[in-house]
């Protein structure tokens, strides 16, 4: 997540113009404006995250949504095209995008004197203004404005150097050609995973049209696209994609400071889903699952390292794992993992979910993909809570969503029907169906025979622990793991599993 510098507020402007002004002609020619056709055309000629525009203009009403997710100007928004309010549009541009904007063009420069005492002469004496710049960092563009070719990219950096000619001035006066033989300009890379989509040839792009009152760009290089703001997230380094999901993506990282290797979990395809919702409460919920599981402290829970979620691009940090159970899965060719192996997994996730219990939180999305591994085989879960942060909630506006089915086998009758009051029997019966997995290399059906009917290397002392953990109503379930431990450990009387509190990790 490298940092990257910021952009000017006139670029900004420009651009959110640029979207409405699109919305508009879309509008008049009768085509779609629906959210994600919309986003997909446009968010290649913007310089930052789409979504980040879409939630500007949301929240400061120049456009609205329906229940189809079709976008449309408000009054304001239809005024503002029109040339009203540019100088408070550019105003609230800058108020939203603070932190993404260039610090010494965000906001009016200062005509006053500069406070020369900040500039200390060696050996005392007083102060005095620092040196005059060089003829040839004078890198502003004072000529008329440039229009680019069809199929231009709007310029990069600038090469500093009396023999070099500064590049044209920024987007504010790039005019795109028409879909009759023309493109819209791509933007530079944003990071890592940067893609360079090329628009459909369904709907026009009006080119970005400079605001006035807002401030003039200072140097070319703030006019270069920018990463998401989870790249300007300067304490981490993100590599390569090791996997996704139906969420996000995850990328190994490295911890500057440390030189620690890490996992960033980027939550971006969320917003792919409940970007036409209320993206506050999304994010107010993941904190609060991402701060609750930070607060277990065990052997077998991943441990959450830092997140960020107040950015386009939320993100949280794990420790490094190397693997997960549905690969172990996998690999076994449907035939179950050796009974040692799957009994020692069990204790750990046991003792695991009796610890996060204990302080408070559940998991209610059990299932081999959140089950990983560290480099020594021990297994620890991960993503608590995660299923709550898109759950249904109709008062907050916020329908019925799914983003996945792959945890369904393992999700509790009560859970299913999305019952209230939603506790520790739900974890039971979900671990108790990855158990008979694990075993067996199958899920349990309602008519499936007991484990050790279809592995006769599993001891038969634990199909009534399998059965129990699994019974439809919760009332006929174990309430917690602490009951599940004390009857494991009951039928291995004998010591071979030890006793219980003892918890065995691989070394």
């Amino acid at each position: 997540m490298a940092q990257t510098q910021g952009i000017s507020r006139e670029t900004v402007s420009g651009e959110a113009l640029f979207i409405l002004k699109n919305l508009k002609e879309n509008g008049r020619l009768g085509r779609s404006n629906k959210l994600a056709d919309v986003k997909a055309l446009l968010e290649p000629s913007v310089s930052l995250e789409f979504d980040s525009y879409f939630f500007f203009l949301r929240k400061f009403h120049y456009i609205a949504m329906d229940r189809e997710a079709q976008l449309k100007l408000t009054d304001q928004g239809e005024r503002v095209v029109e040339g009203d309010y540019l100088d408070k549009f550019a105003d609230e541009v800058g108020q939203f995008f603070s932190d993404q904007l260039s610090s010494d063009i965000s906001s009016t420069q200062s005509m006053e004197e500069p406070d020369l005492s900040d500039f200390p002469v060696p050996g005392g004496g007083g102060a005095k203004p620092p040196p005059p710049p060089r003829e040839e960092d004078l890198l502003i563009d004072s000529g008329p404005p440039i229009q680019l070719p069809a199929g231009s990219s709007r310029p990069g950096t600038s090469t500093r150097g009396k023999s070099a000619s500064p590049p044209p001035a920024p987007s504010a006066s790039v005019v795109v050609e028409d879909l009759l033989g023309g493109s819209p300009p791509q933007s530079t890379a944003r990071g890592m995973d940067a893609l360079d989509p090329k628009p459909p040839p369904s709907m026009p792009i009006v080119s970005p049209t400079p605001v006035p009152g807002s401030i003039p760009s200072i140097s070319p290089m703030a006019t270069t696209a920018t990463a998401s703001k989870s790249d300007a997230d300067v304490r981490y380094v993100k590599f390569d994609p090791v996997g996704s999901g139906p969420l996000g993506t995850v990328f190994k990282g490295r911890h500057n400071a440390l030189g620690l290797d890490v996992c960033l979990k980027e939550l971006k395809d969320i917003f792919g889903y409940f970007s036409f919702l209320q993206r506050g409460e999304v994010i107010k919920r993941l904190k609060k699952e991402l701060c609750a599981q930070a607060q277990v402290r065990h052997p077998a829970v991943v441990q959450v390292l830092d997140q960020n979620t107040d950015i386009s691009r939320p993100f949280f940090v794990l420790e490094l794992m190397k693997g997960s159970l549905r690969e172990k899965l996998d690999q076994t060719g449907g035939k179950g993992l050796p009974v040692k192996n799957s009994l020692r997994i069990f204790l750990q996730l046991c003792y695991g979910m009796r610890a996060a219990h204990a302080s408070g939180l559940n998991h209610h999305n059990i299932k081999p993909e959140n089950v990983l591994f560290d480099a020594l085989g021990n297994a620890k879960l991960s993503d608590f809570g995660l299923g709550r942060v898109i759950e249904v909630d109709q008062a907050k506006g916020m329908p019925q969503v799914f983003v996945g089915t792959g945890g369904m086998p393992y999700m509790s009758p009560e859970l299913i029907s999305r019952q209230k009051d939603v506790a520790q029997p739900a974890d039971v019966y979900g671990l108790g169906i990855l158990f008979y997995e694990m075993l067996t290399g199958g899920i349990p059906g309602r008519r499936s025979p007991l484990p050790s009917e279809v592995n006769p290397d599993v001891p038969s002392k634990l199909d009534p622990i399998f059965d129990k953990m699994t019974a439809d109503r919760r009332e006929g379930r174990y309430p917690d793991f602490e009951a599940v431990l004390a009857d494991f450990y009951g039928a291995f009387s004998d010591g071979e599993m030890m006793t219980k509190g003892d918890l065995v990790l691989w070394s």
